[in-house]
């Protein structure tokens, strides 16, 4: 077992590995290889969630055109399900046969697929390509803005300088434009610098690289809360509220307060229209709800991004803490950060170097969360230095606790990892 010899896993002299946990490594490693030619490959079924409150029989989607030209044959149904294909190993040079001197991990780095035609369901469309469910509430938004402004409802908001994004391009059409048809693109439209797998950004604002956007522990569950980041605390995750009306109607009566009157009167105005609404769909609107309250409770840590860690514990099993502050993390990876050569860079990853050791017996041992905790807080940190140790952690922990889709939206998102205000993916060359 191992890895690049700085970067990754390594193995550990006459320690027998869990069976469990060489299978997550061998399907991490089997899933983000090349292959020579294009491979069809099924995706894993969505789990539902038996206690979501939402339904796809009972919610009320938006009509709206496709992507593509819809005929029966490309229509999702549960019975047959849409299959991704992967794309194929792409040559390092005019040949077609120098070999690269990426490492296995560079090279898991590039895995992707090749999203067939748009199923008629939206709903369904859009998990296709970001991967993910979107909430009922999600859609009554766009009901919402397409009563504000009906010829442009993703811009019913830019009073208060905000625009519907992401997810929301499938349902006004602009992902029409989007050539290569790559999971890859979609995953990282609209996704910033530090926004975790975790976190599904649907709204931008104009300054500060503000943005709005769900957040849910499990890939295969519908979103804990709504929430905002931006690059005034860079990387800092502020719960706004339970769904996506209470996100807006809290950053709205924040810039209320901020604003000068003549300018405040018409964030009013949409205050009450986006209020209004939110009470006919039964949305609440407080910052902290109940159920916002409970996961707090089961949070094993708050991680850098302060919306906390959840994982599975069971008998004292499942997290175990990392031992170092949060202080000495930041720390560790500066010194990382400000190694001039790789010599000396190598060097000063020997610490991080020795925790990782130390995940490696707590996947182990069942204790996932300890991997996910220093996955995250790199990731959060930010730096390309950290990049493998990053993917590495994070998609064995991922593996490891069933949440498959994040898996794809790590590796995809560190080989597309931008700064910036302007995150669609639109922008970038094809």
């Amino acid at each position: 077992m191992s890895w690049d010899p700085v970067f990754g896993l390594v193995g550990v002299p006459g320690h027998k590995w869990d069976a469990a946990f060489e299978d997550a490594i061998k399907r991490v490693c089997s899933e983000t290889a090349y292959e020579d030619e294009v491979m069809p490959s099924a995706p894993k079924r969505m789990r539902r969630d038996e206690n979501s409150s939402s339904s796809r029989d009972d919610a009320i989607v938006p009509e709206i055109d496709t992507e593509a030209e819809e005929t029966e044959n490309n229509k999702f149904t549960n019975d047959k399900p849409y299959v991704r294909t992967r794309v194929p190993k792409v040559p390092t040079s005019s040949e077609g046969g120098e070999k690269s001197n990426e490492t296995a991990e560079e090279e898991g780095l590039g895995f992707d697929y090749f999203v067939p035609d748009s199923p008629q369901d939206v709903r369904f469309s859009i998990e296709q390509k970001f991967l993910l469910e979107m909430p009922q509430d999600f859609f009554d938004l766009w009901e919402c803005c397409k009563k504000i402004n009906a010829e442009k409802p993703e811009e019913a908001l830019q009073k208060a300088g905000l625009t519907l994004v992401g997810p929301y391009d499938i349902l006004t059409g602009k992902l029409k434009k989007l050539k290569t048809r790559r999971v890859s693109s979609y995953v990282c439209h609209w996704r910033y610098y530090h926004d975790p797998p975790e976190f599904m950004t649907v709204i931008a604002g104009d300054r500060d690289e503000y943005h709005i956007g769900y957040f849910r522990d499990d890939p295969f569950q519908m979103p804990n809360f709504v929430a905002s980041m931006s690059s005034a605390k860079a990387g800092i995750i502020k719960p706004l509220g339970e769904n996506i009306f209470a996100g807006v109607c809290s950053y709205l009566t924040q810039r209320m307060k901020e604003e000068n009157p003549f300018k405040k009167t018409p964030l009013q105005r949409l205050y009450k229209e986006v209020e209004a609404f939110a009470k006919t769909k039964n949305h609440p609107l407080q910052a902290i709800t109940e159920d916002m309250k409970k996961r707090n409770k089961n949070m094993v840590t708050k991680s850098f991004h302060g919306a906390g860690i959840v994982v599975p514990v069971r008998n004292d099993v499942g997290y175990r803490e990392i031992p170092e502050t949060s202080a000495s993390l930041r720390m560790m990876f500066q010194k990382v950060m400000d190694a001039k050569t790789e010599e000396e860079k190598n060097r000063k990853f020997e610490d991080i170097q020795e925790l990782i050791t130390n995940v490696q017996f707590a996947y182990d041992e069942g204790d996932y969360g300890m991997g996910l905790e220093l996955g995250m807080n790199m990731f959060i940190y930010g730096g390309e230095a950290f990049h493998k140790a990053i993917f590495h952690l994070l998609a064995v922990g991922y593996d490891l606790l069933g949440r498959e889709p994040y898996v794809d939206i790590i590796q995809a998102h560190l080989k597309n990892r931008r700064r910036g205000s302007n995150m669609s993916i639109l922008e970038m060359p094809e």
